[in-house]
């Protein structure tokens, strides 16, 4: 009889934790931190004061973090429901179909810094994350909500004899830094009519004490509309231009944040009447939504390449008027048709727009392909901007 011996297995083999796996802090650093949203990298500031200082003062870590946040876009909005109650929302634009958005309330973004002064005012731009408020024609705040952090900006004096300013908000990537700019217009009375005789231009940078003057607006050319903002895109900030006598757009105008210098843009085709132009951005694209009449199409136009030549702008879709021919309040007080385009789908086949039916704004995604409305929700607000927005923890 042979006899075996049983094999002895250590008895802790089963019940021993295996060592742990570290992985590098530079993989933790460029593969996982950076791509989490603000909210969660807040709480993980309490972890360690590695961390800590890792997502509160790393400016490199920021920039690393705000590349990888624009591939989440969000929709923001500023809404106004009677002349006092306001509300600003973001919803998710790559995550989700448009229709979505029209059944659900969104994400409802704190603003307690924010004074109601700006109740007849609003958003005049949102980049990286800052979100510029006007407060009033002299006062401006620049605000991360994902941070809850705000700057108030110096008062801006105006001459008594100004007749309006439009502001704009944008990052001149040659200093890394955020500017937001004032054009300050100048009516005069002229052989019976109101002319602008000048346009005077100043500028605040991010973390500076006070507004600069830089040259003027070109002198032969107007900004057009009172409460309308210039266009941010690709280093530059952009106004539509129109002439006095004609009431006619003659173009745009382009200011060079880096250089502070102006070119001049012909717009795509030929001139339209007064009213029927809106520029705008699109997919990072300077845009002009063309519309002949409160009842035609809208056509969109998008300069996929920054300005190299007029053949910059290629017309992107045509969308039909939908709704009623009403006329629309602002919160300042004028009155006009309202149509606002808010986004278009990558393969241009959905719009999502909303516009005015029975004094009432209606949210409205169109189906480009079929030529149909496929969703709509009605909502009694007085007042609604827009702008595409990402999470950033860069700091006003």
């Amino acid at each position: 009889m042979v006899e075996t011996t049983a094999v002895k297995r250590p008895r802790h083999s089963l019940h021993t934790p295996q060592p742990p796996t570290y992985l590098p802090y530079d993989v933790v650093v460029e593969e996982i931190l950076c791509r989490l949203p603000v909210k969660l990298l807040r709480q993980l500031c309490c972890v360690c004061k590695s961390w800590n200082t890792l997502i509160s003062k790393d400016l490199k870590f920021t920039k690393k973090h705000l590349r990888m946040s624009t591939k989440n876009r969000y929709l923001i909005t500023t809404r106004w429901r009677g002349s006092k109650e306001l509300t600003i929302n973001s919803y998710p634009l790559d995550s989700i179909p448009f229709h979505s958005i029209l059944t659900s309330n969104g994400t409802q973004l704190d603003y307690p810094h924010i004074s109601q002064r700006y109740l007849r005012h609003g958003l005049v731009d949102s980049c990286d994350g800052l979100l510029c408020f006007l407060i009033n024609d002299h006062l401006v705040n620049i605000y991360n909500p994902c941070l809850r952090k705000v700057k108030e900006l110096p008062y801006l004096h105006f001459p008594h004899f100004l007749t309006y300013c439009q502001y704009a908000f944008g990052y001149d990537p040659f200093i890394d830094n955020y500017k937001v700019i004032a054009v300050l217009s100048y009516f005069v009375p002229e052989n019976d009519q109101i002319v602008c005789k000048s346009s005077e231009v100043k500028v605040y940078t991010l973390g500076t004490d006070s507004w600069k003057k830089i040259k003027d607006f070109p002198s032969s050319k107007t900004p057009h509309g009172r409460r309308r903002r210039g266009i941010f895109v690709s280093g530059t900030v952009n106004w539509l231009t129109y002439d006095d006598n004609s009431k006619n757009f003659t173009g745009i105008v382009s200011l060079h944040l880096g250089s502070e210098s102006y070119q001049e843009i012909p717009l795509p085709g030929d001139n339209v009447n007064f009213n029927t132009l809106t520029l705008d951005v699109m997919r990072d694209c300077l845009c002009i939504f063309s519309q002949e009449s409160v009842e035609s199409f809208i056509d969109v136009w998008l300069m996929k390449e920054y300005y190299v030549n007029k053949d910059s702008w290629v017309k992107l879709i045509s969308v039909p008027h939908i709704g009623d021919s009403g006329y629309f309040s602002h919160p300042g007080g004028s009155a006009y048709f309202f149509t606002k385009i808010l986004d278009i789908s990558e393969d241009n086949n959905q719009v999502l727009l909303v516009f005015t039916e029975l004094d009432k704004l209606k949210w409205v995604v169109y189906d480009c392909k079929n030529k149909t409305p496929v969703s709509s929700k009605i909502e009694d607000l007085s007042w609604v901007e827009s702008n595409v927005y990402v999470e950033s923890l860069i700091s006003p």
